[in-house]
């Protein structure tokens, strides 16, 4: 009890504090007090054999080893921030094979949060076709192992890129962060020997339900025109900026991305809560011509997308990159668009020190 009362003070002081800063009312998110201890559950979801619930009482996590990733993160008693896709509930990859439907290659796009080994340009040349990605990496069955308040989940090794993924990932026990701790290591030479040495990097993608806006965090010394990079004249008209960030609308009937050398966080909001992707940008050639966070924006979903710069493994050598976490509620006088932003802008920059 001392310590929800301890937390709720703290809260309250970094929202008048803010607040002040503003010379505005009530221009920063809300959360619950959280609770202390975290739960993990083995349970079936939505067909899934074998997944597992963590929850703290305050946050719900879902892991799903079968399909190797993240399935839901949210709010107890709210909804689910992640997108999935239901008409593939239930349905896993054959052993060590790609999904395929009528005998095609197919993407199970089954949503949620996952990693890939490198970059979108190197998958022909790697896996052997442009798309799908790397199916021992994305929807492909993990192995699960209990870890302090969390799952670890390690893929197979895959043929492709001779490579596997391990990600450890842990629920605070008092408030809404999830630690993601990722590593891929390598453990034997590409299928096409011919592709080495392979650039790895840990392409993390998280799927989230439509968001009223995406925001980057800017690098004030950034090396990209207007600090940000458009795939297309069409992204651009759905972007706003205002010094260091950049809120990007997905647009009603299109696909569309952007991408950024930011630091610190990418942000969304969906309906009325915040969710946060923290990382810190390291020393190093990044994907994309230096991109280290990318939204991707479709009339189904949106993805944030953090990348971690490239490295050249030999047998036995690794790269890791660990990300974080963390939802907050709007508070409820924050009716309009800006006033949405300004806040999850706002709450978002506390965690940047």
């Amino acid at each position: 009890m001392k310590k929800v009362l301890a937390f709720s003070l703290f809260i309250c002081l970094i929202t008048v504090s803010t607040m002040c800063s503003k010379n505005s009312k009530n221009n920063t998110p809300t959360a619950p007090g959280p609770t202390g201890e975290v739960t993990v559950t083995k349970i079936t979801y939505n067909g899934w054999e074998n997944s597992y619930e963590m929850t703290n009482g305050l946050v719900k996590v879902v892991v799903v080893p079968a399909i190797g990733r993240i399935m839901y993160y949210g709010y107890v008693g709210g909804a689910n921030v992640l997108w999935d896709d239901p008409s593939l509930y239930g349905k896993t990859l054959p052993s060590g094979q790609p999904y395929r439907v009528n005998g095609q290659i197919t993407w199970a796009n089954f949503g949620g949060d996952k990693v890939w080994p490198t970059e979108q340009s190197q998958f022909p040349a790697i896996n052997g076709h442009s798309w799908p990605p790397d199916h021992w990496f994305d929807g492909g069955a993990h192995q699960a192992d209990e870890i302090a308040n969390g799952l670890r989940i390690t893929s197979n090794v895959s043929d492709y890129c001779g490579a596997y993924s391990i990600r450890e990932i842990s629920l605070d026990p008092q408030s809404t962060q999830l630690l993601i701790q990722q590593t891929i290591k390598k453990v034997k030479r590409a299928q096409n020997s011919s592709v080495e040495p392979i650039d790895y990097t840990i392409w993390n993608i998280t799927q989230i339900r439509s968001p009223h806006m995406a925001i980057f965090n800017l690098n004030p010394a950034s090396s990209l025109p207007n600090k940000i990079h458009l795939w297309s004249n069409e992204a651009g008209a759905q972007i706003s900026m205002d010094e260091n960030i950049a809120t990007f609308v997905p647009h009603p009937s299109r696909q569309l991305k952007a991408g950024a050398d930011s630091d610190h966080w990418l942000g969304a909001i969906v309906e009325n809560v915040v969710i946060g992707e923290f990382f810190r940008r390291q020393t190093g050639t990044y994907p994309d011509g230096g991109l280290s966070a990318e939204v991707y924006t479709s009339p189904q979903y949106t993805e944030l997308e953090l990348l971690s710069p490239f490295a050249q493994l030999n047998i036995g050598g690794s790269i890791r990159f660990d990300i974080s976490w963390r939802l907050v509620k709007l508070p409820a006088d924050a009716a309009t668009m800006s006033q949405k932003r300004d806040a999850a802008v706002a709450w978002l920059n506390s965690f940047s020190n």
